[in-house]
């Protein structure tokens, strides 16, 4: 198997390479089975995210949450650490470039909440597999802020990643501290991803 740079520079090239219009009507449709997704679940609290480097957009989507009473917050990065805050924000709010050049919202700009108080986060990925493995862009930065989940059999905070379909690969190398997706949206709608519990397997979303 390759190793995660190797994999993650292809699938970076690969969602880059998508047309223009290709990832506007992809990006629609993401939009509405997140937003289904969110009506489902009874989510009051979603983490999302700005996208970046050809990542799936999300800017209409924050909107979209917004206009129907979501609470939406966006990763915010903890000075001196692997860790993440999530920030209250609002569609036209003020922003600021992190260390990465990633915008986030400045301090004071809303509330802050820790990520066991979330309800559904909609995380960027490079790449996903089957079995619900995330290749991020190395950092470790979603591992950690979730560690919380190893070994859980079930918990309220639902991590679900946001991608183009050409992102998926066979299989990913894993790691004792990758934080598993509950599900995966795409153009094509929800990948759901199963895990055993109680001796059954059950989809977590």
């Amino acid at each position: 198997m390759q190793s995660k740079p190797v994999i993650r520079s292809q699938l970076r090239s690969r969602r880059r390479a998508l047309s223009g219009g290709y990832r506007r009507l992809a990006d629609r449709k993401i939009q509405k089975h997140a937003l289904s997704l969110v009506r489902r679940c009874g989510a009051r609290r979603v983490a999302c995210y700005l996208d970046a480097d050809g990542e799936v957009g999300t800017r209409q989507l924050i909107r979209a949450l917004h206009e129907e009473g979501v609470q939406v917050y966006l990763p915010v990065v903890v000075p001196g650490s692997r860790r993440l805050h999530f920030r209250r924000c609002r569609p036209d709010g003020p922003l600021r470039r992190n260390r990465y050049g990633l915008a986030e919202p400045p301090p004071n700009s809303g509330p802050v909440v820790a990520a066991t108080s979330l309800s559904l986060v909609l995380a960027p990925l490079v790449g996903f597999d089957p079995l619900g493995r995330r290749l991020g862009m190395g950092g470790g930065y979603y591992d950690t802020t979730f560690s919380f989940l190893h070994g859980r059999h079930w918990h309220p905070v639902r991590v679900v990643g946001l991608a183009y379909t050409c992102q998926q690969v066979a299989s990913l190398p894993g790691a004792a501290w990758d934080v598993p997706l509950r599900a995966v949206i795409t153009e094509r709608g929800i990948v759901r991803f199963r895990r055993r519990t109680s001796g059954r397997w059950r989809e977590w979303v």
